[in-house]
C-alpha cells in the first residue's frame, strides 16, 4: 500500500475513533441527568449496514421492557402468520326456521380472537340475520370462544389497572377493543349531576353518577373508575358548568367481552325488530349441522400491525400471542404463544439467557430483556422479507402514534421509526433512525427505576435520540 494511502487510513481512523469517543462522551453527559441518578439504565446503538457499536452501557442486564414487549409480539406474528394473515369471526344458526321467521335453536358467534371488531361489524351480522327472514330467536344467543383458554388476564397485570382500556379482558370473542369510553358533560345548572353519555352507546355497563355540577370558572376534577370485575362505572368529582360538552372523558375495559359482544348483537337485532329469548348469552361451541350466516374477515396483519404498534395496544397484542399457539399448536394460550415466540427469536439469533416472556403486551412487569437482545431482533427484521411492513408499523417521531409530540421541531422529526413503552418507573424507546448524513442506526434504550417523571425520563431519550440523528459533531 503506498505511503499516502496507508496515511489516509491512518487519518481516517483517528477521526473516527474521535467521533466516537466525543458520541460516547456526549451520551454519557445526558444519561447523568439527576432524575436517571438511581435508576438502571441499557443503551446499546449499532451501526445497521456494518454491525459496529456506536455506544453501549449495561447492554447485556436484563430491564423490563413495557411495550417494547411489543416489537417480540409483531416480528414472531408477522414472521409465523405472513402479513396477509386474517381473522375470521363467524355467525351461526343452529335449528330450522318456520313459517313464522321463528328460528327453533340457538344463534352462536363464534370468534377467532379478532381484536380488531367493531360495533358495525356486528351491525352488519344483524342485517344478514334479517334478510335470513328470522323474526324471533327461540333458542338462546351463545358464543363460542373455544378457540384460546378463557383466561381473562395476563400473569402478573397490576390489579389497579384492571379498570381501564389499557388493561383489557381477554377472549377469542372481542369487540371494540373490549372496552367503552365514558363521556361527562355539565348539567344544567349548578348542583346538578352531570350528564353522561356512553360510547357505545349500550347499557352493557352501567353508570353510578356521584359527580356535581360546579359553578363556572371552578376547577374540574371528574374521576372516571370502574368497580372490580364488575361492569358499573363510576363517576365522582365535579365538573363547571362553563366546560364544554364530553370534556371529562375514560375509556374503561369491561368486564366478560364475549357476553359484551353478544348484548350489542342483541340490541342490533331487536332495533332490527327481531326479538330474543333473554338478555343473557351462554357460552357454547357450534354444533354439527349448524348453517353459517354471515363471515366477517378482518383486515391483513399489514394493516393490524400499525393498530399494534403506533398506539401500543395491548389487547391485539395479547390477541396475536395467543393466536401464535393456537394456529401453530393448537392452543389459543399465553403459554403456547410464548413457546413458538422463544423458538422465533432463537432463530433470530437472540440470548434467551437475556429473555424472560410473560405476555405479549408488555404489561406485566416480570417481562425482562437486554438492549442487545432488542437491537439483534430489530436488525434480524431490518432484513426479513417483510422487513418494510415491519418498520412501517412503528410509530414516527414528531408524526404519529407514541410519538407523535415527541422530538417534533427538531432534526429527527421524521427520521425516528421506534417503539416506546412505559410502565410505573418504566421507560423504554428502541428503534431504526437515519443520521443526517443518511447512515441508518439501530438503537434500544431501556430505562427502569428511576426516581422523578416519566416527562423528564423521556427528554433524555429524545436528547440521544436527536444526538445520534445528528451524527458527527
Amino acid at each position: 500500500m503506498r505511503p499516502a494511502r496507508i496515511l489516509l487510513c491512518l487519518l481516517w481512523l483517528t477521526l473516527t475513533a474521535a467521533v466516537a469517543a466525543d458520541l460516547k462522551a456526549d451520551i454519557d453527559r445526558l444519561l447523568q441527568n439527576p432524575v436517571l441518578a438511581h435508576s438502571i439504565t441499557g443503551v446499546l446503538v449499532v451501526g445497521l449496514k456494518d454491525g459496529r457499536t456506536l455506544y453501549e452501557t449495561n447492554a447485556d442486564v436484563m430491564l423490563i421492557p413495557a411495550s417494547n414487549q411489543k416489537l417480540l409480539t409483531a416480528s414472531a406474528a408477522l414472521h409465523r402468520l405472513g402479513p396477509e394473515y386474517r381473522y375470521t369471526t363467524r355467525l351461526w344458526s343452529a335449528g330450522e326456521v318456520n313459517a313464522e321467521g321463528v328460528l327453533q335453536g340457538d344463534l352462536i358467534l363464534q370468534g377467532s380472537g379478532d381484536p380488531t371488531l367493531l360495533l358495525r361489524d356486528i351491525e352488519t351480522m344483524a342485517d344478514t340475520v334479517q334478510k335470513a327472514g328470522i323474526r324471533r330467536i327461540a333458542g338462546a344467543l351463545l358464543y363460542d370462544e373455544s378457540l384460546f383458554d378463557g383466561i381473562r388476564r395476563g400473569w402478573d397485570w397490576a390489579w389497579d389497572d384492571e379498570p381501564y382500556y389499557y388493561s383489557p379482558c381477554l377472549s377469542a370473542v372481542c369487540v371494540e377493543r373490549n372496552a367503552m369510553t365514558v363521556f361527562v358533560s355539565p348539567g344544567a345548572k349548578v348542583g346538578d349531576e352531570p350528564r353522561v353519555r356512553l360510547a357505545p352507546a349500550t347499557d352493557y355497563l352501567i353508570v353510578r353518577n356521584e359527580a356535581i355540577t360546579a359553578p363556572a370558572g371552578a376547577p374540574s376534577t371528574v374521576y372516571i373508575t370502574r368497580e372490580h370485575a364488575r361492569n358499573i362505572a363510576v363517576v365522582r368529582g365535579q365538573i363547571p358548568l362553563d366546560a364544554q360538552p364530553d370534556s371529562a372523558r375514560q375509556a374503561l375495559s369491561v368486564e366478560e367481552p364475549p357476553r359484551y359482544a353478544m348484548w350489542l348483537l342483541r340490541e342490533a337485532l331487536n332495533k332490527r325488530g327481531i326479538t330474543t329469548r333473554n338478555r343473557t348469552a351462554l357460552s357454547g361451541r357450534v354444533p354439527e349441522g349448524a348453517t353459517l350466516l354471515h363471515t366477517h374477515t378482518s383486515p391483513p396483519l399489514s394493516d393490524i400491525l400499525p393498530l399494534l404498534n403506533k398506539p401500543s395496544d395491548n389487547l391485539i397484542a395479547e390477541c396475536l400471542l395467543r393466536t401464535l399457539g393456537a394456529e401453530v399448536h393448537g392452543e389459543g394460550s399465553a403459554a403456547a404463544g410464548e413457546r413458538v415466540l422463544l423458538d422465533f427469536l432463537r432463530a433470530a439469533g437472540l440470548n434467551l439467557n437475556a429473555l424472560n416472556i410473560v405476555d405479549g403486551s408488555g404489561l406485566s412487569r416480570r417481562n425482562q430483556i437486554s438492549a442487545r437482545n432488542l437491537v439483534t431482533l430489530l436488525c434480524y427484521m431490518a432484513s426479513h422479507p417483510q422487513a418494510k411492513v415491519f418498520a412501517d408499523s412503528l410509530p414516527v417521531a414528531g408524526v404519529d402514534g407514541t410519538l407523535r409530540n415527541r422530538m417534533v421541531n427538531t432534526p429527527a422529526r421524521g427520521k425516528v421509526r421506534a417503539k416506546t413503552g412505559s410502565l410505573g418507573r418504566v421507560s423504554t424507546l428502541a428503534g431504526y433512525l437515519s443520521t443526517q448524513s443518511g447512515e441508518e442506526l439501530v438503537f434500544a434504550i431501556l430505562m427502569n427505576n428511576y426516581n422523578g417523571t416519566a416527562a423528564a425520563v423521556r427528554a433524555v431519550q429524545d436528547s440521544i435520540v436527536l444526538r445520534l440523528v445528528q451524527g458527527e459533531p
